[in-house]
């Protein structure tokens, strides 16, 4: 099943597989066997970190419930970057996510997180330190639990800085979940780019569709009043939407922010995760990093400002392994 969807992906996306290399495609015949995986796992905290696809020793913790974080982190570095690291990375050892997506990570970003102490649990990260200091800014996964295949499909009508990143993992009981992240076309006013936001998600959504358990989460840029509903059909659900539809949700909201300031206004839904599970069930949605860093400020457009961890909020959804 894995295999089968990067061939639809390797399609819509022009035939580039960035990690093609590291996947095995399986059987050349037309039905492809669905991912087979025994145990969940989760690596131990004293093994040596991992920045690629690479693994190491690990115990079997059948990971019950699975906590996912998803976060903006800005790429602003003149807006005390140092200081909003390290607060990003106190919420990361508050909440303790076992898989973590990141968006706007930008070199320097990415040496903070790897400074921290927090960094050593995640064993797996999706970008290695010779990959980040090729790129602008970029979307990362790092992960505590097991990752069995991974892969990083470019969006055909964007960047290179722009495309799918997908990853299997192993949640025990012979079941596996797909989490993947993205960060889609920003609206750059007075050029919203509603057709090729649009266009991404429906890419993403058309390859994730073919997998039964999938997690996908990032900054979607998502506005209604321009793109329309997001493009979920059939059993796909939106997990704020589901388990916290009479709350706002805005994760961009320059209204309560007060770092945002000097900012046009705007409060929307930027962030998201969205979900299609059969063997899993979403059971909490939270929003985080709502609150200034205590004694922290920052000058823009000649107003002292406080200082938040990034101009967006992040997301922590919770779902559990039906057993």
């Amino acid at each position: 099943m894995f295999a089968l969807a990067l061939k639809f992906g390797a399609a819509v996306a022009g035939g580039a597989l960035l990690a093609l290399g590291a996947l095995s495609l399986g059987s050349q015949s037309q039905e492809l066997e669905p991912l087979a995986v025994s145990t969940g796992e989760r690596y131990e905290s004293n093994s040596s970190p991992v920045t690629s696809t690479r693994e190491r020793k690990n115990i079997h913790i059948s990971p019950t419930k699975i906590k996912i974080m998803s976060y903006n982190v800005w790429s602003c570095e003149d807006a005390r970057v140092e200081v909003r690291i390290k607060a990003l990375g106190s919420l990361v050892q508050e909440h303790s996510p076992d898989i973590i997506f990141f968006q706007e990570v930008t070199p320097r970003i990415y040496k903070l997180f790897r400074s921290s102490s927090w960094w050593q649990l995640y064993k797996y990260s999706s970008v290695s330190p010779e990959e980040a200091e090729k790129g602008k800014y970029f979307c990362m996964l790092l992960s505590k639990v097991r990752v069995k295949n991974s892969a990083s499909i470019p969006f055909k009508n964007s960047s290179n800085e722009k495309g799918l990143f997908l990853a299997a993992i192993e949640i025990g009981l012979k079941k596996t979940l797909i989490v993947a992240t993205s960060h889609l076309k920003s609206p750059n006013p007075p050029e919203m780019h509603s057709k090729k936001r649009v266009s991404q998600a429906e890419t993403a959504l058309g390859i994730l569709q073919f997998f039964p358990n999938v997690v996908f989460g990032g900054d979607m840029n998502w506005d209604e009043n321009i793109d329309g509903a997001f493009p979920l059909q059939g059993v796909w659900k939106d997990a704020w939407t589901e388990l916290r539809g009479g709350e706002d949700g805005w994760t961009f909201d320059t209204k309560s922010n007060q770092m945002l300031q000097c900012s046009h206004p705007l409060q929307k839904r930027l962030d998201r995760f969205v979900c299609k599970l059969e063997d899993c069930s979403m059971k909490n949605v939270e929003m985080i990093g709502k609150e200034p860093i205590p004694g922290m400020f920052y000058y823009n457009k000649g107003k002292v400002l406080p200082v938040l961890p990034s101009d967006h909020y992040g997301l922590i959804l919770t779902i559990s392994v039906n057993v």
